[in-house]
C-alpha cells in the first residue's frame, strides 16, 4: 500500500521547476530592479597604476578622499598590483590550475586594502572583508569610509580562462560586479591614464582621448590594449545596474573631485546596443 504523501508544500512558481530551464530563466526577468547602496560612490584604486609607486601616487589622493567623505558616500577596493602579478609568475611556474592562481592572488589585494585603510584611518576608514558587507550600510551611515578587496570571491571557483591560466575575474571585474550587485553610483577606476585614447599615445602623438564609448563599440574596435580588463567591457552589455564605468588619472590631484562632482574628465565606457 502506497503511503499518502503528508509533506507540505509552500506554494512558489519556482518550487518543481529546473532551474535551468530557458523558459523559467525568462520568467524571473523583471524590469527593475532593486538597488541596495543607490547613493554610495564605488571608487578603485589601481595596485599597479597607484598602489605600487607609494607615496608619490597615494600621498595627494588620499587627502582627497578624505576631504570628498564629509560630502559623498564613498567605498574604496584595491588590486594587488606588482605583487599579484608576482605570485602569477611563481603559481604558474607550480603548475597550479587556475583556481589556485586566483586564491593566492586574492591575498595581495588583501594587503594593499590594509595598508590603505591604515593611510585613511584619520578620515574614518574601515577595513571590510567580503564576509561583512552587510554592514556597510552601517559603516556608511556614521561616516566611515569602507575599504574592500577589489578581487571577486571566486578562489577555487574560478571560472577557466579562453587562454592561458591567468584568471579571467581580475580587482577591475570584481568591483564591478559589487556595483552591479549592490546597486551603486557608476563605478570609478582610478588609473595611471587620463583614459581610452584613438590609439597608443607613447606610441603615436596624433591620437585623441575618446570622452564616451560604448562597450559594444568597443569590443568591435578590439584595441590591442585597454586600460581596463575587457571582462568588465564584456560585462556592462549584460548588466541592469552597473550600466558605465568611468576612467580617470588618479594621479592628477582634483580628478576624482571633478568626477564625483560630474565635471568633463577621463573616459566614460557605457551600455549601448540592444
Amino acid at each position: 500500500m502506497i503511503k499518502k504523501d503528508t509533506r507540505k508544500h509552500l506554494p512558489s512558481r519556482l518550487m518543481r521547476e529546473s532551474l535551468v530551464s530557458k523558459e523559467v530563466i525568462r520568467g524571473t526577468q523583471i524590469r527593475k530592479e532593486f538597488r541596495i547602496l543607490p547613493d554610495v560612490n564605488l571608487i578603485k584604486i589601481g595596485g599597479r597604476s597607484i598602489m605600487d609607486r607609494g607615496k608619490a601616487g597615494l600621498e595627494n589622493l588620499v587627502e582627497e578622499i578624505g576631504r570628498l567623505r564629509k560630502q559623498y558616500r564613498i567605498i574604496i577596493g584595491v588590486g594587488g598590483g606588482a605583487r599579484e602579478r608576482h605570485t602569477y609568475s611563481l603559481g604558474v611556474d607550480l603548475g597550479l590550475p587556475t583556481g589556485g592562481l586566483a586564491t593566492i592572488a586574492k591575498a595581495m589585494s588583501e594587503q594593499n586594502a590594509l595598508m590603505l585603510q591604515v593611510l585613511l584611518a584619520k578620515h574614518g576608514a574601515i577595513r571590510t572583508p567580503q564576509e561583512h558587507f552587510e554592514e556597510l550600510p552601517l559603516y556608511l551611515a556614521n561616516g566611515a569610509i569602507p575599504v574592500i578587496t577589489a578581487m571577486p570571491p571566486y578562489q577555487y571557483w574560478e571560472h577557466p580562462p579562453q587562454r592561458g591560466r591567468i584568471p579571467p575575474h581580475g580587482s577591475d571585474t570584481g568591483m564591478f560586479l559589487f556595483s552591479e550587485t549592490f546597486g551603486t553610483r557608476p563605478l570609478i577606476l582610478l588609473k595611471d591614464v587620463d583614459g581610452l585614447y584613438t590609439a597608443d599615445p607613447r606610441k603615436n602623438k596624433n591620437v585623441r582621448l575618446i570622452p564616451r564609448i560604448g562597450a559594444r563599440e568597443l569590443l568591435d574596435l578590439n584595441p590591442p590594449g585597454l586600460p581596463l580588463e575587457r571582462k568588465v567591457v564584456e560585462l556592462i552589455l549584460r548588466a541592469r545596474n552597473a550600466t558605465e564605468v568611468r576612467i580617470i588619472n588618479g594621479l592628477v590631484p582634483g580628478n576624482l573631485t571633478r568626477a564625483l562632482r560630474g565635471g568633463k574628465v577621463g573616459t566614460i565606457i557605457f551600455k549601448d546596443g540592444k
